[in-house]
């Protein structure tokens, strides 16, 4: 529901921001208003409260998942044709270094103030502030899942980054220049983390509190980092409990696109998903009231002629893979083309609603001789469909910032449980389970099961799957890191036949692309850090 999203509006600057007074003799030697001593602080269970929603904020804020983290990480896969925007999509296309390039330093430093967010919740909340016990147990259940959540990111997108576990108070020993640490251990840190959370997390969260991880989130991102680590026994137990916990189920074939839309959020579907919030209020990733907290994805999924950033086309195997299954369900709530009965926005017509898009795409595919254009006959004219905002309403209505477009967005659907827990079990060579877990999304689809595959082929068709049932969610690109296929499908001798980043002309380089580079600020920062691979 989405009253929680406003809570979550509330940053921590809002218990931090306390006035205080001084006379005209000390106009020159002032302390700072705008901070709070930790006795100040944390007097009871509504100061702890608002240390928990502000704890959210920099990962929904438009300076992580709310734009930056899909500007540059996410596009980077195989499925977005990326059109080069200069500094702005660098990054996604693989043209992005250090000092060069734009967002890494965003998406570097938003999780890190979550994680310190989390470190002083868990370090504080107690008995005395908060004496209730479940009450307590919630708030701080929530700090580690929510670090967790961050470093589950942080480690993906950069590798080996500096864990910190500790509240920063400003003590002589406290250690502001933190070496990183392997990815092994972060992932140590995850499962613990996860572990506490399970045991302290309700199921399930009522009245204005939904929305919020339960424990059935943490048990499901403990089973994704055991999965992403090739820990297939472990994956398959956390993943099998969330399964059996008779909590989740797929939503009917006819409600299928709820999952992407305002509508019916935090469902039976929804495991785990980000609040969002379309507002009028807007000031670009700050960390302040009610703001922050809008769709501002939509600048990077919506169709080239309306994002302010260039956007993408959707490369061709996607729409061949969806024909070849026979799709219509899932094809229909995932891309747009020009198949029969295809509307883009406000439910308008494709073909008049797509004109200037489809009009640019066929200029690109020609190109320009005479003023030195290449064409690009690698784009089609498929775009994006989910989290593009159309269903807000027509074109005009939806901001091209995505100020007004509040679709939560869905971090761990049951569908994406079922389709792990076939991995890891195709993987322990139990292929007869993973059929029937991958066929539980199949009919759901309303496409032919598989059946009578061996492990070899039950491995693709479960990659496959996920292409199908996930694209545009934010996973394929960290799929083809973990299963070594990064550049096999993203570099120079694409197995898709021809370059996913045509537009570009971005080519995935191994050993160095897998991961974002650390930003050189950080670096200048603090001299403990080490630049990631490739990038030196």
């Amino acid at each position: 529901m989405k009253s929680y999203s406003k809570y979550l509006f509330i940053p921590l600057l809002a218990f931090l921001l306390v006035p205080m007074s001084c006379t005209d003799s000390d106009l020159l030697n002032q302390e700072n208003g705008n901070t709070v001593a930790a006795g100040a602080f944390w007097r009871n269970a509504d100061d702890v409260s608002l240390a928990v929603n502000g704890m959210y904020h920099p990962i929904t804020n438009t300076f992580f998942w709310g734009r930056i983290v899909h500007t540059g990480a996410m596009l980077r896969s195989d499925v977005f044709n990326v059109r080069p925007f200069g500094p702005n999509t660098a990054m996604s296309h693989f043209a992005g270094e250090p000092g060069a390039a734009r967002w890494a330093i965003e998406i570097w430093q938003e999780p890190f103030v979550a994680i310190f967010r989390a470190n002083s919740i868990i370090a504080n909340a107690n008995a005395d502030n908060v004496p209730d016990q479940a009450q307590r147990d919630g708030f701080v259940g929530q700090a580690h899942f929510m670090r967790a959540f961050c470093y589950w990111y942080l480690v993906n997108l950069f590798g080996n980054v500096p864990l910190v576990t500790d509240a920063i108070t400003g003590a002589p020993e406290d250690n502001f220049f933190p070496a990183q640490v392997s990815q092994a251990e972060v992932y140590n840190q995850i499962i613990a983390d996860l572990t506490t959370a399970e045991g302290m997390l309700p199921e399930a969260w009522t009245g204005m509190d939904i929305g919020r991880p339960t424990k059935w989130s943490a048990t499901a991102l403990k089973g994704k980092s055991y999965l992403y680590q090739g820990e297939w026994a472990d994956a398959e137990t956390a993943l099998q409990q969330v399964v059996s916990s008779g909590k989740y189920d797929l939503l009917p074939t006819s409600q299928y696109g709820d999952n992407f839309t305002e509508a019916n959020e935090n469902n039976v579907e929804s495991v785990y998903e980000l609040q969002f919030l379309g507002q009028e209020s807007f000031a670009w990733g700050v960390d302040i009231p009610n703001v922050g907290n809008m769709g501002n994805f939509h600048i990077d999924y919506a169709p080239p002629t309306k994002s302010p950033d260039q956007s993408h086309y959707v490369n061709s195997w996607v729409r061949e893979l969806f024909e070849a299954n026979g799709e219509t369900v899932r094809r229909d709530q995932t891309i747009a083309y020009d198949y029969p009965g295809s509307t883009g926005y406000g439910g308008v017509d494709f073909r008049t609603d797509f004109a200037a898009d489809l009009a640019l795409a066929r200029a690109e595919v020609a190109g320009n001789p005479d003023e030195g254009v290449a064409p690009i006959p690698e784009i089609d004219s498929v775009f994006t469909r989910k989290y593009a905002g159309m269903d807000i309403g027509t074109r005009d209505q939806v901001d091209f910032l995505g100020t007004n477009v509040g679709n939560n967005w869905r971090i761990i659907r049951y569908a994406d449980v079922l389709l792990m827990l076939a991995e890891a079990k195709n993987e322990l060579n139990k292929v007869s389970d993973a059929e029937g877990l991958v066929n539980q999304v199949r009919m759901r689809a309303m496409v032919d099961p598989v059946s009578g595959l061996g492990q070899d082929a039950m491995r693709q068709a479960i990659i496959d799957e996920r292409v199908l049932e996930l694209t545009g969610e934010g996973h394929r690109f960290f799929d083809l890191v973990r299963w070594g296929l990064a550049d096999d499908y993203l570099g120079a001798n694409s197995l898709h036949g021809e370059s996913p980043k045509s537009a570009s002309g971005g080519v995935f380089v191994p050993n160095k692309h897998e991961f974002i580079w650390i930003p050189a600020s950080e670096i200048q920062a603090n001299e403990n850090l080490k630049q990631n691979d490739g990038y030196n």
